[in-house]
């Protein structure tokens, strides 16, 4: 079956917006390892109470139910980006 031009573009702009969109893993371990420079704003979006309790050096907390507020004083020159993680 052949693919149309249409959707190789399609997917082709897709891809391209996404790796735009994330940084990239290693890039971010990098940074928060010093052995790179840290180009971005590293957000905490856990809540107060487990950031208070241990984070990454230089992450700033950011819960997701007060990201709203806290967007408009983020950099606006800068990359965001977020990380969290849970426990069931």
């Amino acid at each position: 079956m052949p693919i149309a031009a249409e959707d190789v573009r399609a997917n082709r702009d897709y891809f391209f917006r996404k790796l735009r969109a994330e940084k990239q893993r290693n890039d971010v371990l990098k940074a928060v390892e010093g052995t790179a420079p840290f180009d971005f704003v590293l957000l905490d979006t856990r809540g107060r109470e487990p950031f208070a309790s241990g984070h990454i050096p230089g992450a700033i907390c950011a819960p997701l139910e007060e990201l709203e507020e806290l967007a408009a004083s983020l950099p606006k020159d800068r990359e965001l980006v977020t990380y969290c993680w849970g426990h069931d």
